[in-house]
């Protein structure tokens, strides 16, 4: 790593590896991630990924599951379960 970092960049971005690790990821998804839009910066041989704008990403990503046991539920509630 570079000797002489600014205190204010390192407050703001992480190195890659670091940051997959504290997100419990691989290096490999990381990379993946990135050519799917995760924001990056590549500073000499390494890659810094800023720390709000990653997390940001990674929860833009988030979708929430579709729940089939409220429709069924539904269903038995009007009786439609009883004719199946």
């Amino acid at each position: 790593m570079p000797d002489k970092l600014d205190h204010e960049f390192l407050a703001e971005y992480e190195k890659e590896s670091d940051w997959a690790k504290s997100h419990g990821l691989s290096q490999r998804t990381v990379k993946r991630y990135r050519e799917l839009g995760l924001p990056f910066l590549k500073l000499g041989a390494f890659i810094w990924i800023p720390k709000r704008g990653g997390r940001e990403w990674i929860a833009a990503r988030v979708r929430r599951r579709r729940d089939p046991r409220r429709q069924r539920t539904a269903n038995f509630a009007t009786g439609r379960a009883a004719t199946l």
